[in-house]
């Protein structure tokens, strides 16, 4: 939403692809209706890939391999790529693009893009909307400004804030059902704990178990003597997601990398194939444990 903006500032015709769409994004999406040009800001893959010609700039944001983008068909028609993101670079990255803004040590994707709003050719006006959709970007990344956050992140919160960004909007975002807090409840009851880190699984047939599992990992790295926390879940496709969290001192970001998938220090995930729930399970705690040997040699090393 925030390169749309600098697009449309532009003077270009822009649109943003997404995949299924979460509650969150929903919610937000259903406010765009009331901001004049939002009405078809955002488009399925399928619209993506008609929509791509050789002439389009396309942007990817928060990802920067290729088979994680929303539309993957028109990233591969494509011909014009920016890469920005706050990610450590993976060896699988998005082919020539014309210009990689790559920055780790960022908080979060909407800091970089919020930095770029404010040093833009032309000044930005942003909407109560894009405003709020940025903050809301950086909260979640940032856990409420408390995981992996710098004086640059209060500044871009801040110049959101005087954008008019709506805390009322943000809170809306990510306000929880009941039934969904009853289960968070229970995978919280049924979590095992291993060397200082804690595992636990989604039931399956959950809708939004994705955002449940990550909601869930996060919750578990709050409490006393967890220093990472990994939850797993059943994907559509039948695979086993997997996401993970740490308090920073141990990177989980090498432990996803070596179960194929990637993320930050604090912050990672992965995509597990050809394995049983029991069998996923077992994986990730034999990986976490030799990263944790791995750590502590090296500490000892020093």
């Amino acid at each position: 939403i925030g390169v749309a903006a600098m697009a449309r500032a532009a003077g270009k015709s822009v649109h943003v692809a997404v995949s299924d769409q979460t509650v969150a994004i929903k919610k937000l999406s259903d406010l765009f209706p009331t901001e004049p040009g939002f009405e078809s800001l955002l488009i399925t893959p399928q619209a993506a890939e008609d929509f791509v010609t050789d002439t389009t700039l396309v942007f990817v944001v928060d990802v920067h391999r290729p088979d994680m983008v929303a539309a993957p068909k028109a990233l591969q028609k494509s011909k014009r790529r920016v890469v920005i993101d706050h990610h450590r670079r993976a060896s699988d990255f998005i082919e020539k693009p014309l210009l990689t803004y790559l920055e780790p040590a960022s908080s979060s994707t909407s800091e970089l893009v919020t930095e770029l709003i404010q040093y833009f050719v032309d000044p930005i006006s942003l909407n109560v909307v894009e405003a709020s959709a940025l903050y809301a970007g950086i909260v979640v990344d940032t856990k409420n400004f408390v995981v992996q956050t710098g004086s640059r992140t209060f500044d871009a919160a801040s110049f959101l804030r005087r954008s008019g960004a709506d805390l009322f909007i943000v809170r809306h975002l990510f306000m929880e059902s009941f039934d969904s807090i009853q289960l968070r409840a229970k995978m919280l009851a049924d979590a095992e704990r291993f060397d200082g880190m804690a595992i636990t699984t989604c039931p399956a047939g959950i809708q939004n178990a994705s955002i449940l599992s990550a909601q869930t990992a996060d919750k578990l790295i709050t409490i006393e003597g967890i220093e990472a926390s990994y939850v797993l879940y059943t994907l559509s496709d039948g695979g086993i997601g997997v996401s993970a969290r740490s308090q920073g001192a141990m990177n989980i970001q090498l432990v996803m990398e070596a179960l194929g998938g990637g993320g930050h220090r604090t912050v990672a995930g992965a995509q597990l194939y050809d394995m049983t729930m029991e069998e996923a399970v077992e994986a990730v705690k034999s990986v976490a444990k030799g990263q944790l040997a791995s750590m502590k040699k090296e500490e000892k090393a020093e």
